[in-house]
């Protein structure tokens, strides 16, 4: 089958990087797969970078005209968290699109904020009259531009009076581009895929694309590189103590409010006070991995290592390894990869009760699945496993879990299988 592509970037972030392990995984299973992108950081020769369109100057008059008069710019929405205000793309659509020597059966669409507005997203369905598969990477896709909801039930009804939008009101930019998705997109024949349950719970919840077909299909993850491997060589090429207890976490921007790590901090302080009289307060050892991680290193109780912003799947993959257990306090995530990825290193996992992680973790088996930011529990599930007897039982159930589902060849199987019955 010939499946195109679309992600805004192919393996920057985990959003990216996981479009770009579909496309590799489908390539590596004989189909014509290519992977169109607004930025390109990978040397893959499968991977174009989408040519820009022409810039009419009078644009950026424009805009910069808007940031001139005051009541112009107070005009303009202001998001406070992530938003696609769905400008127009600044990819040259219309040479992309002729210049395809053959039309795709699939049209696959991954995080596309920046890349693909609404009217482009129906051009190209125009243009080649085939089924769209949508990888939900957030929620973006179901909403009037907000990534994550954060508890608010508008994507529900048609948005309006966005609490991410300053200033908010029923007509804001939320409900303009609920709107127009509604007449642009809604009754396109558009499948969903949900990588968690969590992204597939939120579309049934949709005004939008509610009654769409949606199929849940985890993300494949290379067994190659995220694989167990021995801890001892692990923390020898990372520098890491042999003789301590090792919590891993990270998160691509560590103060972003939804990766929870308020309760991380919270439930640092708790388990610190748990282990105060014990031997274990001196084993423990914190590995973080992310943007920013020096601040946070100097609020926690226990000594560590920052190991900066991972860039690649090898050095991500030790630290892994390396650590006895991964922490993951995300409170809102459609993922996050990083909990399958440390599943499949052999590492198990403890994180709150949402996202993907109910789908892999397992209380007492696999790791620990603490109530949603409740930060007592969250410790409550790091003591439980640090003290653990049956440490490697965990870390093979914990592998065995994620092997089984994120395993390429299973999830292009699931792929190729949902692509046939929507070009049939």
């Amino acid at each position: 089958m010939r499946i195109l592509h679309f992600s805004t970037e192919d393996i920057t972030g985990g959003a990216a990087r996981a479009a770009y392990r579909l496309h590799t995984a489908l390539r590596e299973a004989g189909h014509q797969s290519e992977l169109v992108v607004l930025s390109k950081k990978s040397d893959d020769d499968s991977v174009v970078q989408a040519p820009f369109a022409a810039q009419n100057p009078w644009i950026g008059r424009l805009q910069r005209l808007r940031n001139h008069i005051p009541g112009l710019r107070r005009a303009l929405p202001v998001a406070n968290y992530t938003f696609n205000f769905d400008t127009p793309s600044q990819a040259d659509l219309h040479s992309l699109l002729v210049n395809q020597k053959e039309s795709p059966d699939i049209v696959c669409l991954h995080w596309i904020n920046g890349f693909l507005d609404v009217r482009s997203i129906r051009r190209i369905y125009d243009f080649f009259r085939c089924p769209i598969v949508w990888v939900m990477a957030d929620q973006e896709a179901l909403t009037g531009g907000c990534h994550y909801s954060f508890g608010c039930e508008g994507f529900k009804s048609k948005c309006g009076n966005c609490p991410q939008l300053t200033p908010p009101h029923r007509n804001d930019h939320s409900h303009l581009l609920w709107q127009r998705k509604s007449d642009l997109l809604a009754e396109l024949p558009i499948c969903f895929v949900a990588p968690t349950s969590w992204c597939r719970n939120r579309l049934q919840e949709s005004s939008l694309f509610g009654k769409h077909r949606c199929e849940q299909i985890p993300y494949p993850i290379d067994p190659q590189i995220f694989r167990p491997f021995d801890r001892k060589i692990a923390r020898d090429l990372l520098h890491l103590p042999q003789d301590r207890k090792i919590i891993f976490f990270g998160a691509t921007y560590l103060e972003d409010r939804r990766k929870g790590m308020a309760q991380l901090l919270n439930s640092m302080e708790v388990l610190a006070a748990q282990t105060r009289t014990s031997e274990l307060k001196n084993s423990i050892y914190l590995l973080v991995a992310g943007l920013n991680g020096k601040q946070l290193m100097n609020r926690l109780p226990f000594h560590g290592k920052y190991i900066g912003h991972l860039q690649d799947e090898l050095t991500l993959a030790l630290a892994y390894q390396a650590a006895d257990l991964f922490v993951c306090p995300s409170l809102e995530d459609a993922g996050p990869m990083m909990i399958p990825e440390a599943m499949m290193c052999g590492t198990p996992v403890v994180a709150f009760n949402t996202g993907g992680a109910p789908d892999l973790i397992e209380t007492g088996k696999t790791g620990y699945l603490a109530s949603l930011a409740d930060s007592e529990d969250f410790a409550a599930g790091i003591l439980f496993l640090l003290e653990a007897d049956n440490g490697k039982c965990f870390r093979d159930a914990a592998h065995f879990r994620a092997r089984e589902m994120h395993s390429p060849g299973s999830v292009v199987q699931k792929h190729l299988n949902l692509y046939q019955t929507l070009s049939a």
